[in-house]
């Protein structure tokens, strides 16, 4: 077996010690998303968001595409990765929650890296394709019904080496549960099999609700 340690909050606040600090602004948003109740769980969690930073800087990506933005987050984070010509384009089809998402980009002083589009998943990733868009960078965590949909066409739009991550495919550790019945924790254990079935390199991080990270 394999060993790990439990992730907690107090060992969660011993790493964010010893390495870099949140933005201001970062830390304004994830204390608005912690009054919003429970749909805060649509945050992608902060480990998640620092892994994105490292991979941005890191892989010096310059263009990243997200399906999924809700109060933006992990835009957020993505674009202060960025370098000064970096582009995110992030799709959503709340329109109230985009607002928010824009006031947060502003305070940021990122507005400028950053297109918002107000749609539907699908009908924005087909118009991307029609359109020859290329990404360095893909992110998805929307809606779970459409995973497969969005994961076929990101491929379509992902640049030779580019990465394609999908959060929740973890899903609380629920997809491990064979007496799970509900809908949307059978939308993903479909989806993790059709990943596993695919041709493209692959490799699940267990962090935050987990990370599926694809590449050419």
């Amino acid at each position: 077996m394999d060993k790990n340690i439990s992730i907690d909050h107090k060992l969660i606040e011993y790493i964010f010690s010893h390495t870099s600090n949140l933005h201001p602004i970062q830390k304004e948003l994830i204390k608005y998303n912690e009054s919003l109740g429970h749909i805060n769980r649509l945050q992608i969690s902060i480990l998640q968001a620092n892994f994105l930073q490292f991979l941005i800087k890191s892989r010096k990506i310059n263009k990243c595409l997200e399906v999924g933005t809700f109060t933006g987050y992990s835009t957020l984070t993505m674009a202060l990765s960025l370098n000064k010509n970096g582009k995110i384009h992030t799709i959503d089809k709340d329109k109230e929650k985009n607002i928010i998402a824009k006031s947060f980009f502003k305070k940021a002083n990122v507005s400028k890296k950053i297109r918002t589009e107000v749609s539907n998943g699908n009908d924005a990733l087909t118009k991307l394709i029609k359109n020859k868009n290329k990404y360095d960078l893909i992110l998805i965590d929307a809606d779970k019904e459409n995973y497969i949909n969005y994961f076929n066409k990101s491929l379509k739009l992902l640049k030779k080496n580019g990465l394609l991550i999908v959060d929740n495919v973890l899903w609380k550790g629920e997809v491990t549960n064979d007496n799970a019945k509900d809908k949307l924790t059978q939308k993903i254990k479909n989806f993790n099999l059709y990943v596993k079935k695919s041709k493209i390199k692959k490799y699940i991080l267990p962090i935050g609700d987990g990370f599926y990270i694809c590449w050419k």
